[in-house]
């Protein structure tokens, strides 16, 4: 007996551009979100993914400890860029004011 499952996989991107040089972008796969983080947008492709040299940014409120949370932001009232931490080559966290 065989069993045969279709499934329909929705991959759906979400950008919000803000009024300076960042965009937010987020990642839904069926209704789930997968990712989502911030990028210049001088780095960023129209469907959402990064360029050469670009790097993806994330919020953290807590600069003690900083971790990335997939959960979305109501980016209308987003006002925190010096919150925004990205992951160097080597694989440290480090702040984007202190890059």
């Amino acid at each position: 007996m065989k069993t045969i499952v279709k499934k329909t996989i929705v991959l759906e991107t979400k950008r919000y551009d803000f009024e300076n040089e960042f965009a937010y972008i987020e990642i839904w796969q069926n209704n789930q979100l997968k990712d989502c983080y911030f990028a210049e947008k001088e780095f960023l492709f129209p469907d959402g993914t990064i360029k050469s040299g670009g790097k993806k940014y994330f919020f953290c409120n807590s600069p003690d400890d900083v971790e990335k949370k997939i959960k979305p932001l109501n980016y209308a009232n987003f006002q925190w860029f010096d919150h925004l931490y990205f992951l160097d080559e080597s694989g440290e966290i480090f702040n984007i004011i202190r890059n």
